[in-house]
């Protein structure tokens, strides 16, 4: 098989999803729908960082505070605008989807490299990165540590709410 090499102009599609004070930066297809803020379900069982379930597609999805897991984003006061439904990025094992709360109503952006420059800040343990897009900072999220966080919930079910 042949290497194929990627140029600086190469787009990827990806999305801008508004926290408290940032905003992460995540690719497209690791979103699977955008859904109005919906009453939650709460979850004893859950940590501080699940805030609750919404139902979604026939599935109990955890719903994630990203700023709860321990980042260097500052925790939010206002509740989420919408919920942005994830889909699972690495292992075939775990939950297919979980969702992050949004304060605002994330927007696509196709980005090269060009796009994008290092934002040099402390990082914690669910941030792989910061960057500015154009003049705006943004966190890449480590998908790997918050799905292997979700791995050890136990499961949940909506059945109960009828």
């Amino acid at each position: 098989m042949a290497a194929v090499a990627i140029n600086d102009s190469t787009e990827l599609a990806c999305v801008l999803i508004p926290l408290g004070t940032t905003q992460l930066l995540l690719p497209n297809v690791s979103i699977a729908e955008i859904i109005p803020w919906r009453r939650l379900k709460a979850w004893e069982a859950s940590p501080d960082w699940c805030i609750g379930l919404v139902g979604w597609r026939g599935e109990a999805v955890p719903v994630l505070e990203f700023e709860a897991l321990g980042n260097s984003v500052e925790a939010r006061a206002e509740r989420g605008r919408c919920l942005v439904i994830m889909n699972r990025a690495r292992s075939s094992v775990g939950r297919p989807f979980y969702a992050l709360v949004s304060t605002g109503l994330p927007r696509l952006v196709h980005l090269t490299a060009a796009d994008m420059e290092s934002h040099p800040i402390q990082l914690g343990d669910a941030e792989v990165a910061s960057v500015l897009v154009g003049t705006e900072p943004a966190i890449v999220p480590n998908l790997s540590f918050i799905e292997e966080r979700l791995s050890g919930l136990p499961e949940a079910s909506l059945r109960a709410e009828g």
